[in-house]
């Protein structure tokens, strides 16, 4: 039996479950089907493509490679498919999503842009803004969100949304109890940024820094061990400016004043012009403006 493009969209969904099991549920066939059509990719290119490991499957040198030229194949496919149709979206839109915002968020713009665009399957990743940069260059994803996120020249970047600042910390933090609070007021204070990994090229570090070197105020920037800051939060000296985040409990909001914002942005490699990947960041915007108005008309 020949290899087509079933054999590709099969092999990405394995590729991202991690299982041959739960990929068969999702792609509606029977397992030992699927094994089959994972046998026949690697007869033709003469190559093993995936190794059995305790949880489920991992993905070979070959399949890695295998990957990335099957999702601009699909793609490739899908924009052809589309010819008469230029203007309706179809086919698997592999989005990232930020840690930052809040999944309640991002969840419900997934299922309004589903819902809108029926004929777009959404799958979906959640990491931190620069680790979706890296997906995106690799080919993993066709677009992204991402908050402050760093320039890299071969994606193109599209705003579709100012993010409020805050002061958010911990509840028995020495400021926890002012009304509001001003860049000035934190002139020698704790500020927490990323850390981990990759917090060196961290756009919202960049631009964090940025906001108080403008103001002419000195903090003192502190990276957590954690990747994601707002798990610091536990910490009773915790303080960080940010947007809305899945914060711990403990932690409080303190308006900051005057208002300052950041943006998150719509992220892609240069030259994808599929309809799925051209309708997201149009829909963002709007449904992102939506929601920001009812919460202002709810106040």
């Amino acid at each position: 039996m020949s290899v087509d493009l079933r054999h590709f969209r099969s092999f990405v969904v394995v590729a991202q479950e991690g299982h041959i099991g739960r990929a068969a549920q999702r792609l509606f066939i029977t397992q030992p089907a699927l094994s089959r059509q994972m046998q026949q990719l690697e007869r033709e290119i003469d190559a093993p493509i995936l190794v059995r490991t305790a949880r489920g499957v991992d993905l070979t040198e070959a399949g890695r490679a295998l990957l990335v030229k099957a999702r601009v194949a699909l793609e490739a496919a899908d924009d052809a498919l589309a010819v008469g149709r230029l203007e309706e979206p179809r086919g698997m839109l592999a989005l990232g999503l930020p840690l930052a915002g809040g999944r309640e968020r991002w969840f419900g713009l997934v299922q309004a842009y589903m819902q809108r665009y029926p004929a777009v399957e959404v799958q979906a990743r959640e990491a931190m803004s620069e680790q979706l940069l890296d997906q995106l260059v690799a080919g993993e994803l066709d677009g992204a969100l991402a908050f402050a996120p760093s320039r890299i020249p071969s994606l193109t970047y599209t705003h579709v949304h100012d993010e409020q600042l805050s002061v958010w910390l911990h509840g028995d933090h020495t400021l926890a109890r002012r009304s509001q609070l001003e860049l000035a007021d934190l002139g020698g204070v704790r500020v927490t940024l990323v850390g981990g990994h990759g917090a060196e090229r961290s756009g919202y570090n960049t631009a964090v820094r940025a906001l108080f070197a403008d103001a002419g105020v000195e903090p003192e920037f502190v990276a957590t061990d954690e990747l994601f800051p707002v798990r610091a939060g536990h910490e009773r000296d915790y303080l960080g400016i940010s947007g809305r985040h899945d914060f711990p409990p403990e932690v409080i909001r303190v308006p900051l004043v005057p208002p300052r914002t950041l943006p998150f942005e719509f992220i892609q490699r240069a030259g994808v012009n599929r309809a799925a990947v051209r309708a997201f960041a149009p829909f963002a915007a709007a449904h992102l403006a939506g929601s920001c108005a009812e919460r202002i008309a709810a106040r």
